[in-house]
């Protein structure tokens, strides 16, 4: 894998994974005065997660990091032409934004993960066969 598309890689996985952490401990976890040890607590599970994202992706993304990367362009690109198309070509309709929340969003994602998934398999299986 080359650097760029590593680092953005780690990058995203990075991000996500404080994020997610970061809702998940304040959800559950009930800290009173001392915030401060949820965003530390985030913070050391993203570093660990992005390290083995790192080291993992050393000889090449596993089918999942294409999965998250097809599922996360085909779901934005699904919900932003399903939520703003209507408002350009259909300005009257008074529910067109959601068809890009409920249906070509999350459709564009579920879509993106198959196709990346499919995708990361394919490569993986073509780089072993070159060895």
């Amino acid at each position: 894998m080359s650097g760029p598309v590593r680092i953005v890689y780690v990058s995203v996985v990075f991000f996500g994974t404080f994020i997610f952490s970061w809702l998940v401990l304040r959800l559950f976890l009930p800290l009173g005065g001392i915030e401060w040890l949820g965003n530390l607590l985030a913070l050391l599970i993203a570093a660990f997660v992005a390290r083995n994202a790192w080291s993992g992706s050393a000889d090449g993304l596993p089918a999942s990091g294409y999965a998250g990367m097809g599922a996360v362009v085909l779901g934005v690109s699904g919900f932003v032409l399903g939520f703003f198309g209507p408002m350009i070509f259909a300005p009257e309709a008074n529910q067109g934004p959601m068809l890009g929340i409920f249906i070509t969003g999350p459709g564009g994602a579920l879509l993106g993960a198959v196709l990346g998934w499919a995708y990361g398999v394919k490569q993986r299986q073509s780089t072993r066969s070159e060895r």
